[in-house]
């Protein structure tokens, strides 16, 4: 049996931060099929997932922080950011 394939949409938002922050789609895809964590926003109602990255943009944010919306096998993007462990922290993730 595969797994089923996510389809992944990048908002307009998204795409400017993407390529303002030097993430790649693949990046992206790699963090939203595989992330380390997902934690979900009641207050804004979205999904935050992140990542380890093996080739960061910036050496010291090597996590990609991914937020999005979850409609059931796709993911609409709504922005991406770089991230250390303590931005993490900020953001609410706990299996750092």
């Amino acid at each position: 049996m595969t797994a089923r394939k996510i389809r992944i949409i990048l908002t307009k938002h998204c795409k400017e931060r993407a390529f303002e922050r030097y993430v790649t789609t693949l990046e992206i895809s790699k963090v939203i099929n595989n992330p380390i964590q997902t934690i979900y926003d009641d207050e804004r109602q979205n999904y935050k997932s992140y990542g380890k990255s093996e080739n960061p943009s910036y050496k010291d944010q090597p996590y990609l922080v991914v937020i999005h919306n979850k409609i059931n096998t796709s993911v609409k993007v709504i922005t991406v950011i770089w991230t250390d462990k303590g931005g993490l922290k900020i953001i609410g993730f706990n299996k750092i």
